[in-house]
């Protein structure tokens, strides 16, 4: 028997409405005893004074890029940037190479996640064949091998006869579908949000009613179907708008998510052809990111995520035109939560926390993200009063693109437990 007790910290664990000085014990990777100063002896003791004890974090969008593009990340590397970040348990995207829209590479990603032994890692498979938009993948197939959820991830399935199927055939099994949301001949082109700072720059840009319309359309055919839908990244005015009318409607197959640069950044940062803001969905203008942050502290959004996207320096190196979408987040999303968020009033750090742990947890019908006696140990502990300067070179993820580069943060995860096992100790991963 194994056990670690973290004494003296601020304990937030939102699913059980606790936030105060507690201490945890550990015990052969179970949570045993939260409560204040429990005397049992223990292996190992964790002084967390003046430090915030909360449920690992949970990210339902991450890019591993195992298998295919190892040069991009690995889910080594990947697990590295994510304890770094305190999330123990990461969802994975499913365009890999090839892609996984079968048996054999949702396994061999949990095998290779079995084997780096690191964090939790839940794979998706894709909706359609390929992300094709056409032939529908084997669900059933997928959620046997370990699959959470299918999903196209960065493409929209466009035909709405086949999505609708697609949805048919999810709720056939109890699938859940996570929807990328846009509109091909809307978007066709485009690499920014469209606005003034597109028209100053002289890009050709993404309309928010490209992501309005795709949101309504996959609202209305999981209200028809009764599919359990899931929204990624969602980053319009409209959107927000659309999903709380479908809630208020009682539409609770529906749930929906937003990734923290959307809240905290706007199309500003494009300025002088920073391709490290070069991302899709594109970061909108200010009255977009001001509804976001309204539909956060509205519960309108679920859950807030990364959409973790490493590229190599060559793919970023380029005219803003021909560069690569997307930015790394793992390491940085608590410290965007709480610094864009807590910090400025808008929601509590229990909320935030309830945000980014046992909230998506539920969406994927996952027993993570609670700090409750008998769940497994995921505990991440940060240092909220800390503030940090963002240096991609530092970062562990083999991603150098951070659209936060160069900006100061506060909050920093010190010390990660995964399934009872210390990870990271004072920031360092022991392994």
């Amino acid at each position: 028997m194994t056990s670690i007790l973290i004494q003296n910290g601020r304990v937030v664990d939102p699913y059980n409405n606790l936030d105060e000085i507690s201490d945890i014990l550990v015990i052969d990777g179970m949570i045993a005893k939260v409560t204040p100063e429990i005397a049992d002896e223990s292996d190992q003791v964790i002084d967390a004074t003046g430090l915030v004890v909360a449920p690992g974090l949970v990210d339902l969008q991450v890019h591993f890029r195992e298998p295919g593009r190892e040069d991009r990340e690995t889910i080594e590397t990947g697990s590295r940037a994510a304890l770094k970040g305190g999330v123990t348990t990461a969802v994975a995207m499913p365009n890999s190479t090839p892609t996984a829209d079968n048996q054999a590479v949702i396994e061999f990603i949990l095998k290779r996640a079995a084997e780096t032994g690191l964090i939790n890692i839940l794979p998706t498979g894709a909706i359609t064949s390929g992300q094709s938009g056409s032939m529908l993948s084997e669900m059933s197939e997928i959620k046997q091998a370990g699959g959470v959820a299918v999903t196209d991830d960065g493409n929209d399935v466009q035909n709405p006869a086949i999505l609708r199927r697609a949805m048919e055939y999810a709720k056939t099994h109890d699938m859940l579908i996570m929807s990328h949301c846009e509109t091909d001949s809307l978007t066709d082109g485009g690499v920014m949000h469209e606005g003034w700072v597109s028209t100053q720059l002289g890009l050709p840009a993404t309309p928010a009613i490209s992501e309005d319309l795709a949101v309504a359309k996959n609202i209305m055919l999981a209200e028809l179907t009764g599919a359990r839908l899931h929204l990624l990244h969602n980053s319009t005015a409209g959107a927000v708008a659309a999903i709380k009318s479908a809630k208020a409607r009682g539409a609770t197959n529906i749930t929906a998510e937003v990734s923290v640069q959307h809240f905290a950044l706007s199309d500003e940062q494009c300025l002088g052809y920073n391709t490290d803001a070069k991302m899709y969905p594109p970061l909108r203008s200010a009255d977009h990111v001001a509804a976001i942050v309204v539909a956060i502290k509205d519960g309108t959004i679920d859950a807030l995520t990364t959409d973790h996207a490493p590229h190599i320096e060559p793919d970023k190196l380029l005219p803003f035109e021909h560069a690569a979408m997307g930015s790394v987040g793992l390491e940085i999303s608590f410290a965007v939560m709480y610094s864009y968020l807590v910090e400025p009033g808008h929601i509590s750090l229990s909320e935030g926390i309830a945000l980014m742990s046992h909230k998506p947890a539920a969406i994927i019908r996952s027993n993570r993200g609670t700090l409750s006696e008998g769940a497994p140990a995921d505990i991440s502990i940060f240092d909220i009063k800390k503030t940090w300067t963002v240096d991609p070179m530092l970062l562990e993820s083999k991603g150098k693109n951070c659209v936060f580069k160069q900006m100061k943060l506060t909050g920093k995860a010190k010390h990660v437990l995964v399934g009872g096992e210390l990870q990271m100790q004072d920031e360092r991963i022991l392994r």
